[in-house]
Order: C-alpha cells, then sequence, then structure tokens
C-alpha cells in the first residue's frame, strides 16, 4: 500500500506541474499579445478568467462577452453555439495579426497548432497589430 501512495504522489504532483508550467506559458503568451495591441493593464493575463478580457479587447469587443461562456449549460444548442462563436472571435483574433488564411484555417481547427500561432503573435517580431481599438493606451 505504501508503494502505491508513492506512485500516485509522483504521478499528481506531475499533472500539476505541468498545469502550471502550461498556464504560465499561456499567460506570458497574452501578456506579450496585450503588449503588441497597445492595452493597457497587461497583467490581468495572469489571472485565470480575465485572460479572456485581453482576448476580446484586442477584437475590439467587451469583456461582457465573457458571460458567453454560461450559454454552455443549455443542454445541446449551448455548447453549439459556443463552438460557433469561439471558432468566428479566434478567426477575428488572427485577422488582427494580418495571419494568411491557411494558417488561420489551420489554428482554429487543430488546437495545438492554435497554441503554436499564438506563441508565433506574440513572440515574432514580423507580426504586427493592425487594427486599432477602443481600449488602446496611446504613448
Amino acid at each position: 500500500m505504501d508503494i502505491y501512495k508513492q506512485y500516485f504522489f509522483l504521478g499528481s504532483s506531475t499533472i500539476i506541474l505541468t498545469f502550471i508550467f502550461t498556464y504560465l506559458i499561456q499567460a506570458l503568451i497574452y501578456y506579450k499579445i496585450a503588449d503588441k495591441a497597445g492595452l493597457d493593464n497587461k497583467w490581468i493575463a495572469f489571472i485565470p478568467i480575465l485572460q479572456f478580457v485581453i482576448f476580446f479587447h484586442v477584437i475590439d469587443r467587451s469583456a461582457l462577452y465573457i458571460l458567453f461562456g454560461l450559454i454552455s449549460f443549455i443542454p445541446i444548442v449551448g455548447p453549439l453555439v459556443l463552438f460557433v462563436l469561439r471558432i468566428y472571435w479566434k478567426v477575428m483574433f488572427y485577422r488582427t495579426f494580418g495571419l494568411d488564411n491557411l494558417l488561420i484555417i489551420l489554428a482554429v481547427v487543430i488546437p495545438f497548432v492554435d497554441f503554436i500561432v499564438e506563441l508565433y503573435i506574440a513572440f515574432s517580431d514580423s507580426v504586427q497589430y493592425q487594427d486599432t481599438n477602443r481600449f488602446q493606451v496611446y504613448k
């Protein structure tokens, strides 16, 4: 029984550390994207639910769009509507950075590619924010 506890602890701690590492990378990505978009309060990229505020501000939408997540509680129709909205919002997000249509399609269809494209947007000097929004801070 003692060896079971040891392996269970090692397995669960590895999962937790992987989750924390992935979350920190995602938060850093949103921080850099907010910086490129000229948004104020970039620090909210490190707060779990508020990360989506940066996403919606980049596509010039209100942060209240986060409440669309409540649609998922409506049986059958809710998750379908949220899925379609997610695709629409992601396409708008990628277009604000001037990405190629093929890359946008791949990023929307394949989740891991989505993560890589966001890394590319955040850390590449060749990708610039090509839109304006009402949430920008002009220096």
